[in-house]
């Protein structure tokens, strides 16, 4: 008969079933330091790029904080013929000054002197065109204004060789559409050029303009002798043409003007910022043959330190003192 043992399996079991639970538990444990060690658990999967990725070297923006909008860059350039409106403009305003046309010139700027309309009279007399006419903008102060630099080579009559020059104008909107800002210019307005004119893009194209302005009265000597002419003094008659007549007439020539200084009678404080609204000869004295001690280019700054009833000003023009008309101080 065959010996039954079960009961003695069962009493092993039970007497070793604590035991055999607490090695269960840690062959458990075992397993699970085994998996951690050999990489068993998985790693999360790395995001697709962004679109917009962060550049090497540079800092990810916060998230919420606001970002530069990458037309800020593109609307402080100095842009070249890209507002219609403002071509057109400038257009106008060439041709006025071409054609000595009082009207419309009153019909695109906000204020017009009647010094300031005879001063285009007389200027159409010496001019015979704009060519090569070129508008470079900055924005303005106000909304949707715009600082415009006008290039241009401006032909005079009866003389072969032009003469680069700039102009700087004011253009805001109004409620007729946009103009040019042609009365006085406030402290503020004065400052936000002042600033504009240390742009190195403006400063180039100045530079760039004074060379070549330059270098044509270089190599045109009835230029520059016109040109130091009409800066120097106002210009009633055009230049003589290149060929004399047959029997030229002798001209009469004006006494020469004694330099002086202006009385202090008739000197008027004047103290303030202003801008040359010509090209023009900065002398030594109050007297158009007195020694040049500078030339201050069309929309440059100057200092008007005083006015004589002479038609003079005494002014500071980068740090040096002389006299200019004040008829072509802004």
């Amino acid at each position: 008969m065959k010996k039954d043992n079960s009961p003695a399996w069962k009493n092993i079991l039970t007497d070793y079933r604590i035991y055999i639970a607490i090695i269960i538990v840690l062959l458990i444990i075992i397993a699970m330091l085994l998996k951690d060690r050999n990489g068993g658990e998985q790693k999360p999967a790395p995001e697709p790029p962004k679109e917009d990725a962060v550049q090497a070297g540079e800092e990810e923006p916060e998230e919420g904080e606001p970002q530069p909008a990458e037309e800020e860059e593109a609307d402080s350039r100095l842009e070249e013929n890209t507002h219609a409106s403002i071509e057109r403009l400038v257009e106008k305003y060439c041709a006025s000054i071409v054609n000595g046309d009082v009207e419309t010139m009153e019909s695109i700027v906000d204020e017009l002197t009647e010094e300031e309309k005879e001063s285009i009279r007389n200027r159409s007399r010496l001019i015979e065109s704009f060519d090569n006419v070129t508008c470079y903008t900055k924005e303005g102060p106000e909304e949707d204004s715009y600082i415009v630099f006008i290039c241009y080579d401006m032909k005079l009559i009866n003389v072969k060789t032009s003469a680069p020059d700039i102009q700087c104008l004011y253009m805001p909107m109004g409620p007729d559409g946009r103009y040019i800002h042609y009365g006085d210019v406030d402290e503020s307005m004065q400052e936000y050029i002042a600033k504009l004119e240390q742009d190195p893009e403006v400063k180039a194209l100045f530079d760039d303009v004074k060379t070549r302005y330059q270098e044509a009265q270089e190599s045109d000597e009835m230029l520059a002798e016109f040109l130091q002419k009409i800066s120097g003094q106002v210009a009633e008659e055009e230049p003589e043409p290149e060929e004399e007549p047959a029997e030229p007439e002798a001209p009469e020539e004006e006494p020469a003007e004694e330099p002086q200084e202006p009385s202090a009678g008739g000197a008027t404080a004047q103290n303030r910022q202003t801008r040359v609204n010509s090209t023009v000869n900065v002398r030594s004295e109050a007297s158009t043959e007195s020694a040049r001690v500078a030339v201050a280019y069309q929309g440059e700054s100057i200092t008007q330190i005083e006015s004589y009833e002479n038609g003079w000003s005494k002014v500071d023009f980068n740090g040096q003192t002389g006299y200019v008309m004040t008829e072509y101080l802004e």
